[in-house]
């Protein structure tokens, strides 16, 4: 915490300081960065230091021209230090500054990994980088976050916060559309989450925080994207690396990961794969209290969740470089996960004094999920005036086979006598398959203006089939209140429009997209012996304007203001009316009759020295999808204390958001990243005909030091904080969390090899804990989760490294694949 404190104090003395010295004149320093040719460096970022021990004085980031200026220089003795992503640092020989100002020759920066007389120099990106439409998130720089899991970096990106069930949302917002290498998962939330806690961190090249997507990308997502970029050799030669991990909590786990790349000038051929074995405990507590035909009775239940899962991915493709300028490639992406989860439940049910009864279950949970995702694209530069046409087709097979086991058994309030027992088991097999097509076209214009274009066309087809047995008198039974048969069509038509210009101080963004939805779903069912069905179909068109404005008020302040409309459709599996019992009392279900939520989003930026970067944003979304608690009927017994846990649209809410974010360099050896998200949500929904109108002011914090210890050894501390607020997901009034992370590196092998050790949630406080009140009804959660690990990775580097860029291609399964179910709830 004296760190952090030490930090924050620093961080306020510059600001304070850099202001200050607006309002007064002195000497002044500047000059260029540049490259081989003399080509200007856009956007590099300078450091002005003392020449003594290298302390930071001022920051600044260089120009479209590659140009920089530092005001006010006090009298001494500097050095200028150049940076930009993909380059190695450089630095300016020191020289003095009195009382007049100095125009410093260029600083020329190189491409990273060049070898100088036989020692490798290897650019390290910064942790974060701020961009003009996103901020990116470079994973390799995390040592907290190496050993682990895709989902764990994901958790210390700023503005990203994770809840108990795996739910993202960014700067307070839900409904974030979740991109791997530019095509989307297509899964439900809670699969989402699986998917992340299964991918190693080491298959992580990038986070890419989108918060107003421009037309060009789908509409789908309320709140902005994140894009996940995967690692790609991007050499000559062949060269790759290799990642062993493992990891200790209550379970363990481990990991390992090859990454390979051969490339020449007619050829790019590469390819991966990732292993990881992870076993997980959680703790789950639900207290309920509610008075059924005028009795009040209490539910007290405990539930102990062992997970073990198996995941395997690979990918292999290949780039043909036709012409100069025009490219074809392929794409194999595969991905396979073996999941069991054995728990073990106990709920005491009485009136709040004495326990009438004591339900116990045991469940017995796997899944078996296979992903094959295809790729065929074209990319070619038509002219030199930077003319560009992207084509892609797509085909994606998602393949679930999920089953389920129950055992019940009740006894009386002493655990003593058995009241009644039941077996039951059920089998899901779901299908999903998802077709794309879809066309981009860049057409510079004079005067620094782009446009750009674009059409896609998707097929999506889900065929779910779920029959639930249960055992009576030796022989398994067709539950028909349960089963059910669920096939989903879906083809969306797209079109957008985008334009951009770049005047003196101005940037200007303007964009339309359409898209044509049209949906058909399908569900068959047995009730007393005779088949019903039911049909749900529609179509529907919807618009979706984009804006972006920048304005350079000097070179020190740039403000930017973006506006964009956006849709999230429900996932296929969502609107299937399965329902999942966890007990007898409780269970989950989907909703066919959930309707798209549409939002509004408007957000002002202001960055100061590309150093302190704020944001303020305000968000209307219509019919809202989240999960809420409603009481349910048991139609086979009639009971009506079932809890069904179910998605359903919010009327509306809004969300008011501000967002500050401040990397700083204190010292040579010292650097710090600190954001701090304040949020206001506003809910407004029916639940079991009663309305419910929650609001609450969310705060969210997290810092990460980084410290040079020596040449080849560093540290650093990762701290989080989220306040008591309502959660976007069951509007939980959910209580305060923290955690702190400790990590160290040791490069090896003469640089080529990393050992990286880490310590998560250090204090145990990375826990769940909140309730949800109506109609006289409450539930109160508690959710703990192995958070505390030790971590160990040993990463090694093999191979030819002079670099040649090569593409990281964007498929076209874009909103689709996030919407597809991944093993299991």
């Amino acid at each position: 915490m004296k760190a952090t404190f030490k930090a924050f104090t620093l961080t306020i003395g510059v600001l304070g300081a850099a202001f200050t010295s607006q309002a007064q004149s002195g000497p002044k320093v500047a000059g260029q960065i540049t490259q081989a040719g003399a080509k200007p460096v856009e956007f590099a970022t300078v450091t002005l230091l003392k020449a003594k021990d290298s302390s930071l004085v001022k920051g600044a980031i260089a120009d479209i021209s590659g140009k920089y200026e530092f005001e006010n220089v006090k009298q001494g003795k500097y050095l200028v230090a150049a940076a930009a992503v993909g380059m190695t640092k450089a630095y300016s020989k020191t020289f003095d500054i009195n009382t007049t100002s100095l125009r410093m020759p260029a600083i020329s920066l190189e491409t990273a990994a060049k070898n100088l007389k036989g020692v490798e120099v290897t650019a390290q990106k910064p942790f974060i980088e701020q961009r003009a439409d996103k901020m990116i998130v470079n994973v390799e720089n995390s040592i907290t976050g190496a050993g682990g899991t895709a989902m764990e970096v994901l958790e210390k990106s700023p503005t990203i916060n994770v809840d108990k069930d795996g739910n993202i949302s960014m700067k307070g917002k839900g409904g974030v559309v979740i991109m791997i290498d530019g095509k989307p998962t297509n899964m439900t939330s809670q699969d989402v989450a699986e998917l992340l806690k299964s991918m190693p961190s080491s298959n992580l090249e990038q986070i890419e925080l989108i918060a107003n997507p421009s037309a060009k990308y789908d509409a789908a997502g309320n709140a902005g994207i994140i894009n996940l970029k995967l690692k790609k050799n991007r050499n000559y030669g062949t060269n790759g690396n290799v990642t062993l991990g493992g990891a200790y909590g209550v379970w363990p786990r481990y990991n390992a990961g090859l990454n390979l790349n051969h490339r020449n000038e007619k050829f790019n051929i590469y390819g991966s794969y990732n292993y990881s074995h992870r076993e997980q405990q959680q703790d789950l507590g639900l207290y309920r209290s509610l008075t059924d035909k005028g009795v009040f009775r209490v539910y007290d239940q405990t539930n102990t969740m062992r997970q073990q899962s198996n995941y395997q991915a690979g990918k292999i493709g290949a780039d043909y470089f036709v012409a100069k300028g025009h490219t074809i490639g392929v794409m194999v992406d595969l991905a396979a996960r073996d999941r069991t989860i054995p728990s073990y439940a106990t709920t005491r049910i009485g009136n709040g004094n004495t326990v009438d009864s004591i339900l116990y279950t045991n469940t017995n949970d796997g899944a078996k999920w296979k992903r094959g995702a295809y790729n065929l694209n074209y990319r070619g530069v038509l002219d030199s005036t930077g003319k560009e046409l992207n084509v892609d087709l797509d085909y994606a097979r998602n393949t679930d086979r999920q089953h389920s086991e129950i055992l019940a058994l009740s006894r009386d309030g002493a655990g003593k006598n058995i009241l009644g027992s039941d077996t039951s088991r059920n089998n899901q097999p779901s299908n999903i398959e998802i077709k794309t097509a879809k066309i981009d076209y860049t057409h510079p214009l004079k005067n620094q203006a782009k446009l750009e274009a674009g059409v896609k066309v998707s097929f999506v087809t889900t065929d779910n089939n779920a029959r639930f047995d249960s055992l009576r008198s030796g022989a398994w039974i067709m539950d028909e209140n349960r089963s059910n048969h669920f096939i989903y069509k879906e083809n969306i038509n797209a079109a957008y429009i985008n334009y951009n210009k770049q005047f003196d101080k101005w940037g200007v963004q303007l964009g339309l997209r359409g898209e044509q939805t049209h949906i058909s779903g399908h569900s068959e069912s047995m009730k007393d012996q005779q088949m019903t069905a039911a049909n749900n179909d529609s179509t529907y068109f919807n618009l979706f304007p984009s804006a972006a404005v920048t304005y350079n008020l000097n070179k020190n302040n740039t403000l930017g203001l973006t506006y964009s409309r956006r849709i999230q459709r429900p996932s296929y599996e969502d609107l299937n009316p399965f329902e999942f019992y966890l007990d007898r009392y409780t269970k989950e279900a989907g909703n066919p009759n959930l309707k798209p939520q549409y939002s509004n989003n408007f957000e002002v930026t202001h960055t100061f020295k590309q150093f302190l970067i704020t944001s303020l944003g305000y968000s209307h979304t219509k019919n809202m999808m989240t999960r809420i608690l409603e009481a349910d009927v048991d139609h086979a017994t009639g009971d009506t204390t079932v809890l069904k846990y179910k998605f359903l649209n919010v009327a509306k809410a809004d969300n008011f958001n501000l967002n500050v974010s401040m990397p700083l360099p204190i010292t040579k050896w010292w650097t710090s990243f600190t954001t701090v998200s304040l949020s206001y949500n506003m809910y407004e929904t029916v639940v079991n005909n009663n309305p419910v109108k929650l609001g609450a002011t969310g705060f969210f914090g997290r810092t990460q030091q980084t410290f040079t210890l020596t040449k080849d050894l560093s540290a650093e501390a990762s701290f989080f904080y989220v306040s008591p607020q309502v959660a976007n997901e069951g509007l939980f009034k959910m209580k305060s969390m923290y955690s702190l992370d400790l990590g160290l590196q040791q490069k090896v092998l003469k640089g080529k090899g990393t050992l990286k050790l880490n310590v998560t949630d250090i204090l145990k406080t990375q826990y769940f804990r909140g309730s949800f009140d109506n109609a006289g009804r409450n539930t109160a959660v508690y959710s703990k989760w192995d958070a505390q690990q030790v971590r160990l990775t040993f990463t090694y580097r093999f191979g030819n490294n002079n670099v040649k860029a090569a593409r990281n291609r964007e498929t076209g399964l874009e909103a689709e694949q996030n919407r597809v179910k991944q093993g299991g709830n």
